[in-house]
């Protein structure tokens, strides 16, 4: 039996469509993300093993920073709405998962070096990214989210074709 995705969605193409209503999309968004960072994300990916509990992923303003107010990348708002709409996905991606599939040492513009995680899984069809970041060197570091996209949807072909 094949398993088809029939919930796949293209989120470039669905944030062309939205476009008129992007304020609406972007508050409602803000809503969202203003309680998670007050909660924060219960995540699996690093734990040590069946018996320990989740590991709380925090939820800055870096994040939003980074993801939508960037000066250089994202300028567009087609690009924004894009990344807004892949939010849930990632959220769902993070709860659900069990591992992670990269590890990177990163350092920014200040010479602060982090260890970034990758996070990579398939959400109804779509193929998110969701990047985790950790200071390298304090002691007590928390684990932030940093990012999040759709890295492809998975196109479903009619048995017709």
């Amino acid at each position: 039996m094949v398993r088809k995705y029939i919930n796949a969605r293209n989120l470039q193409e669905e944030a062309k469509q939205k476009l008129k209503d992007y304020d609406a999309i972007i508050i409602n968004l803000k809503k969202e993300y203003e309680t998670l960072r007050k909660t924060g994300i219960q995540c699996n990916a690093f734990t040590d093993g069946e018996n320990s509990k989740t590991e709380t992923i925090y939820v800055t303003r870096l994040c939003w920073n980074h993801v939508f107010k960037h000066p250089i990348k994202r300028q567009l708002k087609i690009e924004k709405l894009e990344r807004a709409l892949a939010f849930s996905l990632a959220i769902k991606l993070l709860k659900k998962t069990t591992t992670y599939q990269q590890v990177s040492r990163e350092r920014d513009k200040g010479g602060n070096k982090y260890l970034s995680f990758g996070i990579i899984g398939y959400v109804r069809g779509n193929q998110i990214k969701v990047l985790i970041r950790k200071p390298e060197k304090s002691t007590n570091s928390k684990k932030v989210l940093w990012s999040f996209y759709q890295m492809s949807a998975r196109i479903i072909k009619n048995p017709d074709e």
